[in-house]
């Protein structure tokens, strides 16, 4: 199944009462990765890591990553902008066809929660110190052992709204994703895993990448630490949905993890702290009662700017190779990772390359300069000499085609839509708008590039650079501003220090668009007049 055209899909989070009385935590919920690609700056520093990752966070997240760089981006896209630049990642998910053994990339959404009382008593919640590096679950496991809390810490849930199956004992969360008929889970499976709690105190980091840290002595998601790990700190647990609607699971190898694991046994997930410590301490210590809602810690809320979250992008080259971002299916899972459930020794693909770093989004044409977002005209197209749509829309895409008719601006709009012109027309100003309303993503690449918005042009123009005046912030201009945040959502059992309950919350995955092979402009859709190709409609959301 391909990937969907303009992240649209994304279903909406339910809010619920919470399972827990009174919890001092909030969940950065619906989040949807920044990247798909094969770096680990924790476990594979400055090479091609292993296996795809899902990652989200900073926008200059890569292979070098550590806490002196992240904390220099200019966005993330968790709601947080300036203070939480960490990175958050985990193996990507792929669906294999049962005839042509080829697979596909399933779109990927996350919940990320932050607990502050999950301490033992008597022990005081610390923020993670800056450069903290943990992972938690590991890609090799192929056992479960029932004792362990590293184990016990990583777990699935059947999502199914209809309660079809939520009498149904067999469909309760466990340990791999084998449910009886994992069809039934129509509204997703989630991936759940939760971070060890315990700090030694001295070691950002460890050999293992896990000595450092530890679980409580009472239980993997709560309780006092053990003495060799004294520092108890901030909590935190991932939710990775995927849909099962349209990925027909055939068997077991239908669904596999990046490291071609196909029971769910190898999840794991890894986090770089890239926080304001002062911050986060500040609202360990005075938020209280959040209940997951982002918005009841006063600490914390002034930094929360969704609008940010959602426009932000990738700013630093990715790993030159298909991972199916575009939708397309692949003969074999990137990097040397065969479809297996024994995983004792590595696996074998002599003559396999490493493939090189390339930039996520191409430099804007020689000529040509990206000026900013700006409105559309108030009674017509702000650039009204020719005009095109594009499944392949990029931003060089639209210069091109502006450049081949002789015009000296081009705008791109709402993800497919190109306009030229040599003036701005029809009321439009070369006034810049926040330069997170242009936040569609580009048809031709949705994952990395953003093509206008609704009623907003992203504008270029060939020749000497244009200077418009600006009263909008840029991404790194950022005073903390306050907007909405995201719906709280309910919790599992692996969240809660009580008794396991049933399961009733979450969002469900959301995709980016398909981009096809041709990278011509569709010609027979462009118009020299602007009338001639859609109507003006003052207020809709396209024209």
């Amino acid at each position: 199944m391909a990937f969907t055209k303009l992240w649209l899909m994304l279903a909406a989070l339910s809010a619920a009462q919470p399972l827990v009385s009174a919890s001092s935590h909030f969940i950065m919920g619906g989040l949807s990765p920044i990247a798909y690609e094969r770096i680990d700056p924790i476990v594979n520093f400055g090479e091609v890591s292993t296996h795809v990752h899902a990652i989200i966070g900073a926008n200059n997240a890569n292979q070098d990553s550590d806490y002196s760089s992240i904390r220099t981006a200019n966005c993330t896209n968790v709601p947080f902008q300036n203070v939480d630049l960490s990175v958050y990642w985990a193996p990507g998910v792929y669906y294999q066809d049962q005839n042509t053994k080829q697979f596909t990339l399933m779109p990927s959404t996350f919940n990320i929660y932050y607990f502050f009382d999950r301490n033992g008593p008597g022990e005081q919640v610390n923020a993670f110190p800056q450069g903290l590096k943990m992972v938690a679950g590991s890609p090799v496991r192929d056992t479960y052992n029932a004792s362990n809390f590293a184990d016990q810490a990583v777990s699935f849930v059947c999502l199914d709204y209809s309660g079809a199956t939520s009498s149904d004992p067999a469909y309760a969360e466990r340990q791999d994703i084998n449910f009886p008929d994992v069809n039934k889970c129509q509204d997703g499976i989630r991936y759940q895993i939760f971070f060890p709690q315990c700090w030694d105190g001295q070691n950002l980091d460890s050999a293992d990448h896990k000595s450092h840290m530890a679980y409580p002595i009472d239980n993997y998601n709560s309780g006092s630490c053990p003495s060799s790990h004294p520092k108890h700190m901030v909590a935190i647990f991932y939710e990775m949905i995927i849909p099962v609607s349209g990925y027909n699971y055939w068997g077991q190898g239908a669904y596999s993890l990046a490291t071609g694991d196909p029971t769910g046994l190898g999840f794991h997930a890894d986090f770089l702290m890239g926080w304001d410590n002062a911050v986060l301490q500040d609202a360990v210590d005075n938020c209280h009662n959040m209940n997951g809602d982002i918005n009841a810690c006063q600490v914390l809320a002034p930094y929360i700017n969704q609008d940010v979250a959602h426009a932000c992008t990738l700013d630093v080259p990715v790993v030159n190779e298909n991972v199916g971002l575009d939708g397309s299916t692949l003969n074999a899972l990137p990097g040397c990772n065969p479809i297996r459930t024994n995983f004792s020794a590595p696996a074998s693909c002599p003559g396999t390359p490493t493939p090189a770093f390339s930039r996520a989004a191409a430099n804007i044409a020689s000529g040509w300069s990206d000026l900013g977002c700006i409105s559309e005209g108030t009674s017509g197209r702000a650039l009204s000499g020719a005009s095109t749509t594009s499944p392949n829309m990029t931003r060089n895409l639209c210069t091109d085609f502006c450049e081949s008719e002789s015009f000296t601006f081009a705008g791109v709009e709402f993800g497919d839509e190109c306009y030229c012109g040599n003036s701005l027309e029809n009321g439009a100003s070369a006034m810049l708008v926040p330069w997170q309303d242009c936040n569609t993503p580009c048809a031709g690449n949705p994952q990395y590039e953003k093509c206008g918005g609704p009623q907003r042009l992203e504008l270029l123009h060939s020749g000497a650079p244009t200077a418009p005046s600006s009263s909008a912030l840029s991404p790194s201009s950022a005073a903390p501003i306050s907007s909405p945040a995201s719906v709280p959502v309910s919790e599992s059992s692996a969240v809660s220090s009580a008794t396991p309950v049933s399961d009733s919350s979450t969002s469900s995955a959301v995709a980016p668009s398909i981009s096809a092979n041709d990278t011509t402009p569709d010609l027979t859709k462009r118009s020299k007049h602007y009338g001639r190709r859609r109507q003006y409609h003052s207020g809709s959301k396209r024209f």
